[in-house]
């Protein structure tokens, strides 16, 4: 039998960003210190940089993931649901998870962005480069609902998306501040009229 002390740790590195991006979901990015994001990653400092440079690199790594979870969920749900349905499902959930739990996590993308504004310039270009990808995402989204007749609403399909976005993250912001809910599904409403 082989001695196995001073073994590194093997891990799937797809798995411990996820890790990462919760924790930095959960307490942002200037709050995470390098010890912190190692529990929460379920590694040791070794490990960390035999595999990557700097907590900065795993933040952008975790923003990928974030996106890329992100997009592959609203692409499944619009092939189940619709464009429109999906557009308004992922703001229900939000209102739901805010009624039940008493909080919400938000968008990850969002939640950095005024964390970081003006405050860290890599960081801060970084995610203003990701808002413009979900920015084109949601267009392209919009656009195949305006084609196929979900969407009614014939306003230019990014103007339409930046519409729904900002909606979106007003909303997000507004439950996450403690709005009353009767005002958060008259918002709903809104967002359902926005694509009609």
């Amino acid at each position: 039998m082989k001695n196995s002390i001073g073994r590194p740790k093997t891990f799937e590195k797809e798995d411990v960003i996820k890790l990462a991006m919760n924790h930095f979901w959960e307490h942002g990015y200037e709050g995470t210190n390098l010890d912190d994001l190692l529990v929460a990653m379920g590694i040791k400092k070794s490990s960390f940089y035999r595999t990557f440079k700097s907590k900065e690199e795993v933040f952008f790594l975790s923003l990928e993931l974030y996106k890329k979870e992100t997009f592959l969920l609203l692409e499944q749900l619009k092939s189940q649901i619709g464009v429109k349905e999906t557009l308004v499902y992922i703001i229900k959930c939000d209102i739901e998870e805010s009624k039940e739990l008493g909080r919400l996590k938000g968008c990850l993308l969002i939640d950095c962005g005024k964390e970081s504004y003006k405050k860290f310039g890599i960081i801060s270009d970084y995610i203003k480069k990701e808002m413009n990808s979900f920015v084109e995402f949601f267009t392209e989204f919009v656009e195949e609902g305006q084609k196929n007749g979900n969407i009614k609403n014939k306003l230019d399909s990014e103007l339409l998306a930046v519409r729904y976005l900002t909606l979106y993250t007003g909303i997000i912001s507004s439950l996450q501040a403690g709005i009353d809910f009767n005002v958060v599904d008259d918002l709903l409403i809104f967002v359902e009229e926005l694509m009609d």
